[in-house]
């Protein structure tokens, strides 16, 4: 069983859950504390979502997704590149580029609290009980060395 977390209108997986009604959506709830029991889930999904909690709840949310993850069961998380992101804002300052540091802020809630590089998450990943962090890089607009974003797997131990 495969679990989006933070779904919004494009659920990749069995269940779709997210903190607002959309189309997708098939559980509402707080990704901070999940319905599910320990152990439950195969697979926990989640695309730019993590990006909104704050830096000091970080952790305890990512021990929340792994708490329902069955042992070996795969997260898989991708999130804004704050280098590459700050590194396109210092190459070329637009609003768009801010946009991709701050959210979208469209909607109550879609604002970024928080940035990572890939140290940063797979350190706090292993300290959540996942291994064999690894990091899938697809090239930004073409450009290899620049990652599109931050998408990262792991397994639970």
């Amino acid at each position: 069983m495969m679990l989006d977390i933070g779904c919004g209108d494009c659920k990749k997986g069995d269940f779709g859950l997210d903190a607002r009604r959309t189309s997708s959506v098939d559980i509402i709830a707080d990704a901070r504390k999940l319905p599910f029991k320990n152990g439950s889930i195969d697979h926990v999904y989640s695309s730019d979502t993590i990006e909104h909690f704050s830096h000091l709840e970080i952790r305890s949310v990512l021990v929340e997704w792994v708490r329902i993850l069955k042992k070996d069961g795969v997260i898989e998380i991708r999130c804004p590149d704050l280098r590459a992101r700050a590194f396109l804002f210092f190459l070329n300052s637009n609003w768009e580029n801010v946009r991709d540091i701050y959210g979208g802020q469209d909607y109550t809630g879609n604002f970024h609290r928080c940035g990572f590089s890939f140290g940063l998450l797979k350190r706090l990943l292993e300290s959540c009980g996942i291994r064999n962090v690894k990091r899938i890089i697809k090239g930004y607009k073409g450009v290899p060395f620049i990652p599109d974003c931050l998408h990262v797997t792991g397994f639970k131990r």
